[in-house]
C-alpha cells in the first residue's frame, strides 16, 4: 500500500500524508543504540509521536513518544550500572561490612535483618510526617503505608542517584531498585558510601529547569504519600475540587514523579484554568498520554519562565491550549513528529475551528519535534503560525 493518499485533500486544502517513519539513527536526540539496548529502524509514528521497537538483553519492548524513549535509555543504562555495581569487589565488600550476603539479580536475596532501622531514616520530623501521610493515604500510594522497614526510602535515595524515576514501570529497573533497597534497609547499607560510586549517574528527567531541583529532592525526601499529600493541598489550591484532585492522584498512569512535576510546573504559572486542566488529566487512561500531560506541562512551564506571557489555560476541541497576553493562542505540545494525516488534519482543523468560535485568540503551535511540509502548509491554512525544536 502507498505511503500516502494521491490526490486526497484535507479540511484546509493541503494533501493528506501516510505518518513519517525515521531511520533510527537520524532521529535528534536519541541514540539509536548503546551498550545494552538497539532502537530498531524504521521507527514508526502516528502522525504526532514516534513508536519505538526495542532490542535489549533485559527484553525487547515497545515505546510511544521521544520522551518516554529518553527515559527508557536513562532507565536501561541504570540497570546496567547496577549490574555492574554489585559485581564489584568494593560494593560486595561493603556488603560484608554491613552483614548481607552478596546481592545476585538473577538469583534471590539472602540479608540478615537488623532488630531496630531507625538509623536508616532522616529525621524525627520526617518519620511523623511519613507515619501521618501513611495512614492518610493507606493502599493508595505506591509506598508501603509504613515506610516498607526503611526499604522505599533507600529507592528513592539511590534512584536520586541514577537520575531515574523510583516509581519506574520499567520492570528490570523496578526489580533491581527493589532488592538492592531491601537489602540496603536491613543491613543498614549507606547508600551515600557504596551506592555513592556509580557511574554515569545524570539528572532526573524533568525537563523545565524551574522546577527539576525541587522535583528531584521531594522525590528522594518524601514517601509516594507525602508526595500525594503536598500534590494535592497545590492542586486544590489551583482550585481543584478534593474528589477530583483525589481521583487524579490514585490515577495509576502517572507515576508520583509525573504528577509532582506536573503540578509543580503548573504552580511556577499563576494563572486562570488550572484547575480545568487538570479534571482534562484525570480520564488519562494510557502511560503515554500521562507522560503527554507532564511534559506539556514543563514545556508550558519553561515558555512562562522565559515569555511572562501566558494568562490562561483554555481548551480547544479537546486540546490544551494556553492564552498569551499579546492576543494569541498557542500549543506548546512534546509532538516529536506532526506529519499531515487524515487524523491530524481533523484534529487540527477543529482545533482551529473551536478557537475561532470562541475568539480565543491567534492560534500558534509550538511543537518541540518537526513537522513534515504538507504539515505546515496545513496547519498555515487554517491559520496556525508553527514553531518547531522549541526544546531544543
Amino acid at each position: 500500500m502507498a505511503a500516502f493518499v494521491l490526490m486526497s485533500f484535507s479540511a484546509s486544502g493541503a494533501e493528506i500524508e501516510g505518518p513519517a517513519s525515521f531511520s533510527a539513527g537520524k532521529i535528534p536526540g536519541i541514540k539509536s543504540s548503546g551498550p545494552s539496548y538497539t532502537i530498531l529502524s524504521p521507527v514508526r509514528s502516528d502522525g504526532f509521536l514516534r513508536i519505538y521497537n526495542v532490542r535489549s538483553p533485559y527484553g525487547d519492548f515497545s515505546v510511544t513518544s521521544d520522551a518516554m524513549m529518553e527515559m527508557r535509555i536513562r532507565e536501561i543504562a541504570a540497570v546496567a550500572e547496577l549490574d555492574r555495581l554489585t559485581e564489584s569487589n568494593e560494593f560486595n565488600k561493603a556488603l560484608g561490612e554491613a552483614g548481607l550476603a552478596p546481592v545476585k539479580f538473577a538469583g534471590e536475596l539472602i540479608v540478615n535483618p537488623v532488630e531496630a532501622i531507625g538509623n536508616t531514616l532522616t529525621g524525627l520530623g520526617n518519620q511523623m510526617s511519613q507515619f501521618s501521610s501513611g495512614l492518610n493515604n493507606a493502599g493508595k500510594s505506591r509506598d508501603q503505608a509504613f515506610g516498607g522497614l526503611g526499604s522505599d526510602q533507600k529507592r528513592r535515595e539511590l534512584a536520586a542517584k541514577l537520575g531515574v524515576d523510583p516509581y519506574t514501570d520499567y520492570e528490570p529497573l523496578q526489580a533491581r531498585l527493589q532488592k538492592l533497597s531491601q537489602a540496603a534497609a536491613t543491613g543498614g547499607l549507606i547508600v551515600s558510601g557504596a551506592m555513592m560510586a556509580i557511574p554515569g549517574a545524570v539528572g532526573i528527567v524533568v525537563s523545565n529547569a524551574g522546577t527539576s531541583g525541587r522535583v528531584k529532592d521531594s522525590l528522594r525526601d518524601r514517601t509516594a504519600a507525602q508526595l500525594m499529600d503536598m500534590n494535592r493541598e497545590k492542586m486544590l489550591a489551583m482550585g481543584l475540587d478534593r474528589v477530583t484532585a483525589d481521583a487524579l492522584l490514585q490515577n495509576r498512569n502517572y507515576s508520583p514523579l509525573d504528577m509532582t512535576s506536573m503540578v509543580s510546573s503548573l504552580e511556577m504559572v499563576p494563572v486562570a484554568g488550572r484547575d480545568d486542566f487538570l479534571r482534562r488529566a484525570v480520564a488519562v487512561k494510557r502511560r503515554d498520554a500521562a507522560v503527554f500531560n507532564r511534559r506539556y506541562t514543563e514545556m508550558v512551564a519553561d515558555y512562562h519562565l522565559k515569555t511572562k506571557s501566558i494568562v490562561s489555560f483554555v481548551s480547544a476541541a479537546e486540546f490544551p491550549f494556553n492564552q498569551t497576553g499579546n492576543g494569541t493562542v498557542v500549543g506548546i505540545w512534546p509532538v516529536d513528529a506532526l506529519s499531515w494525516t487524515g487524523g491530524t488534519s481533523r484534529a487540527m482543523s477543529n482545533a482551529a475551528n473551536a478557537i475561532r468560535t470562541n475568539r480565543l485568540g491567534r492560534p500558534e503551535l509550538r511543537i518541540s519535534g518537526q513537522a513534515t511540509a504538507r504539515a505546515k502548509d496545513g496547519l498555515r491554512e487554517l491559520g496556525f503560525t508553527v514553531a518547531e525544536n522549541t526544546r531544543r
